[in-house]
This record gives C-alpha cells, structure tokens and sequence, in this order.
C-alpha cells in the first residue's frame, strides 16, 4: 500500500548527535488520495524527535516540494542538491 524510510544518521556535529533522512515515500496508485503519504511522513518526522534528531531532511522533486512543506520542511538558501549516477 505505501512506503517510507527514515535513516538515522551519526554525524560528529552538534555533539555528535544525529540526523534523520526521510526517503523512499511512495503510496500505491489504488491507495492515493486517502492521507497515507501525510501518515507516513507525519511518523517519520515524530520519530526524529523521539530519536533526538538535531534535524531531519529530504529530496524531492519540485512537484512535491508543497506536499513536504506542510509538515514544516523548508528550502535552504545557498543550499544545493547534488549527485552522480552510477545506474539508471
């Protein structure tokens, strides 16, 4: 029905504390329209916190950038997404 990772990571900043990574969030197309994707991502976000996260981030595509502000993610000025493919 639908999906979402959230990976926790150790970083050496902020007193070596860590960091959450939302990806992965796909809801069926049978099962779109029915707030699954918002449940998913509401957990993860409430998870962050309760893991004791410093933050928690994301990439999305522009067309989804107005679903994940709901939940307070916000674009960073001067902050860039990059990367290289190994695979298609």
């Amino acid at each position: 029905i639908g999906s979402a990772t959230l990976v926790k990571e150790q970083k050496f900043i902020h007193r070596a504390s860590s960091r959450g990574r939302v990806e992965d969030v796909i809801v069926s197309d049978l099962y779109r329209g029915q707030q699954l994707g918002k449940i998913l991502v509401d957990l993860l976000v409430g998870l962050s916190q309760k893991l004791g996260c410093y933050k928690v981030s994301l990439e999305c595509k522009d067309q989804n950038v107005q679903f994940y502000t709901q939940f307070g993610f916000k674009s960073t000025p001067g902050q860039n997404f990059m990367q290289q493919r190994f695979f298609d």
